[in-house]
């Protein structure tokens, strides 16, 4: 459900375009060798395969990873791979705020 909520909001932040939506990490692994570079990944920590180790594995075909996620605990862990931490129930305003401020650090490391 959460999966959708998210995806929809995405959808309504004119900076974002939303290429593929997956519940499953395997797939959404393998449908990285379709794409050249992703701005953004959406991420949980508690799937079949962590999301910690998706993000290890991904990290060099994506700008920006961010974690969307009820386990509060692996916060400082995720920075390591990941770029945001949102927990769980995340709402449209903490969700827009976090990509605004990636983009804006994305543009002020290009300026430099």
């Amino acid at each position: 459900m959460s999966v959708e909520i998210i995806k929809n909001y995405l959808l309504d932040i004119s900076e974002m375009k939303v290429i593929g939506s997956f519940t499953d990490p395997v797939q959404a692994a393998a449908a990285f060798h379709e794409y050249e570079k992703v701005d953004f990944l959406f991420l949980d920590i508690g799937m079949e395969v962590s999301g910690l180790d998706v993000a290890r594995m991904l990290k060099n075909k994506v700008r920006f990873i961010v974690f969307v996620t009820g386990h509060v605990d692996f916060a400082l862990e995720a920075f390591e791979f990941g770029d945001a931490y949102l927990v769980k129930p995340v709402n449209y305003d903490v969700l827009t705020r976090a990509i605004k401020h990636l983009l804006s650090r994305h543009k002020r490391q290009v300026e430099i």
